[in-house]
């Protein structure tokens, strides 16, 4: 199908904007445009609004369908595994898994999700996006201020899984995708070309900006053009020192110490984020070995990130494949995820989360009748598919409800041990559901939760080495896992600590890693992981 496509990022500092014309089995790429936001502007809707029209002033898209993202930072995103892999089944669980999950009234929210490929054929894996109605009714007033209505409201993950399956090459790799963005990043994690995982970290370039300007005592928008304006390795103190070029800019050296200290405690945190979601991801895959890193956005454009990372991690950094028509490095670096809005809306128009449900439909509509008129040549040919069509639904409708009214009754049944026939099997099921739930709640009011991270802080706190040379240096708890990192004065102290964690029973893993040994100084690094509160009453009893 011939169509006229604009998809549009906003991003924190610029508004981006690919025009494209797809045929019968490709596209072709019309434009790209590019406009910065006003930062001074204390009303960023109005800044927003106003880069919005003085592009399409110079590039309109008057008959083009209008494509977009919801930035991630504003989505509440969920990666959740079901027993089983229906997707009938899974739709009809989502509103009681997201009650469970997400905290805020399910009734303020527009939900959508999407499945994810899961190892085995009886677990069903999906991503669960939510996002507060008024959040995607001011994110999108900008556009409609500007007589723009989208027509789509995808996910920047998706956009940037897209990209990345559309240059890739290799069928069997395990790859993370690392998109540095102004005001948050993005972390996903791809199998085989399916989408595994995805998370969104508040570690971005604006963090180094937001240091910088309090060090300097200046706004973060001159921080951010000061930062920019090195265009070095600010990674590496040394090789500033010796371009010289730093003088131009009126730095003095422990100004550009202390710039490079930042940046490299910003880098530090990222990577830690990053060894977090590997772990994280190892949990269910714990063979899962990464070929390689792919790094996007604009922070991936600081000189010396890539080897950075790669250092730290032990896995190659290599940029995100782009266009080969469009060699700046601004554009290969910042429109990956703009691009693969396109292709998400191209590839796999309705399989994606799209937060445009509900009652953000009928504007839709509207707009969508101006859009894509037909012409009345057409229309009597189209009534009259549309009436065979019907038909051919009505008939296969039928079939279908009595296939699953039969499936649905067999199954409550079988599940609920229950040889009535109620009217309405679904309904029954809620209620029966309903009061297990209740049961359990009373249970669980009786016997306590013991997996709370409160207590498994205790559990391994209590067990610490009472040596008073043991400093703990730092310690990261993602659920069920405590990392920790400290000094102590010798190994043989850190291995009782580690012998004893083991022996107490409560802990499935303890990994211990010596980072150095000098005299008196042992720095270690160790990994906790708690066993589940069914492991855990076994190895009691």
């Amino acid at each position: 199908m011939f169509e006229n496509i604009a998809a549009i990022d906003i991003g924190t500092t610029t508004v981006k904007m690919i025009k494209a014309r797809t045929g019968f089995s490709d596209f072709q790429i019309k434009s790209l445009s590019c406009e910065d936001i006003d930062l001074d502007n204390p009303n960023r809707d109005e800044a927003i609004s106003n880069a919005i029209l003085k592009m399409l002033g110079e590039d309109p898209i008057k008959g083009f369908k209008v494509l977009t993202n919801l930035p991630m930072e504003k989505a509440i995103i969920r990666n959740i595994s079901f027993p089983f892999s229906d997707v009938q089944k899974i739709a009809e669980a989502i509103p009681f898994e997201a009650e469970e999950n997400i905290p805020f009234k399910i009734d303020d929210l527009v939900m959508d999700f999407q499945s994810l490929k899961s190892e085995s054929r009886e677990e069903g894996k999906i991503l669960l996006a939510a996002a507060h109605k008024e959040t995607v009714h001011d994110f999108i007033r900008s556009l409609k201020d500007n007589t723009v209505t989208p027509f789509m409201m995808g996910l920047e993950a998706n956009s940037l899984f897209e990209c990345y399956n559309y240059f890739n090459t290799v069928e069997d790799e395990t790859i993370i995708q690392l998109d540095i963005g102004n005001n948050k990043s993005i972390i996903n994690i791809i199998k085989n070309k399916r989408l595994q995982y995805t998370r969104s970290i508040s570690t971005s370039l604006n963090d180094i900006h937001k240091s910088i300007a309090e060090y300097l005592k200046v706004a973060e928008n001159e921080a951010a053009v000061l930062f920019k304006n090195l265009n070095t390795d600010i990674l590496s103190y040394e090789n500033i020192l010796d371009r010289d070029y730093y003088k131009n800019l009126n730095f003095k050296k422990p100004q550009l110490k202390k710039i490079s200290s930042i940046t490299e405690e910003v880098i530090n945190d990222l990577n830690e984020q990053l060894m977090l979601t590997i772990r994280a991801y190892r949990i269910d895959n714990p063979a899962a070995e990464f070929s390689r890193i792919l790094i996007s956005g604009g922070g991936s454009n600081i000189n010396g990130l890539s080897s950075q990372i790669s250092r730290e991690l032990e896995i190659t950094v290599v940029p995100m494949p782009f266009l080969e028509d469009y060699k700046d490095q601004k554009i290969r670096s910042q429109f990956p995820i703009v691009f693969g809005l396109l292709l998400a809306y191209i590839n796999k128009k309705n399989s994606y989360i799209n937060f445009l449900k509900g009652e953000f439909i009928p504007d839709l509509a509207r707009s969508s009748k101006k859009i894509y008129y037909l012409s009345g040549m057409f229309l009597g040919l189209s009534a009259l598919v549309l009436l065979i069509n019907i038909i051919i639904s009505f008939f296969m409708t039928s079939q279908s409800n009595r296939y699953y009214d039969s499936l649905l009754m067999n199954n409550y049944r079988k599940y609920f041990n229950d040889r009535s026939t109620p009217d309405d099997p679904l309904d029954a099921a809620r209620k029966k559901l309903k009061k297990e739930k209740s049961e359990l709640e009373n249970l669980t009011i009786l016997v306590p939760d013991n997996s709370s991270i409160l207590d498994l802080m205790n559990d391994s706190l209590s067990l610490f080495s009472k040596d008073e040379s043991f400093s703990l240096k730092n310690m990261v708890i993602n659920e069920s896992i405590i990392r920790i990192d400290g000094t102590i004065n010798s190994s043989q102290n850190i291995d009782d600590f580690k012998s004893k964690l083991s022996q107490s029973g409560k802990f499935e893993k303890v990994d211990l890693d010596i980072k150095s040994s000098r005299k008196n100084e042992v720095r270690f690094s160790m990994t906790i992981k708690k066993k589940k509160n069914e492991e855990v009453k076994g190895n009691l009893k």
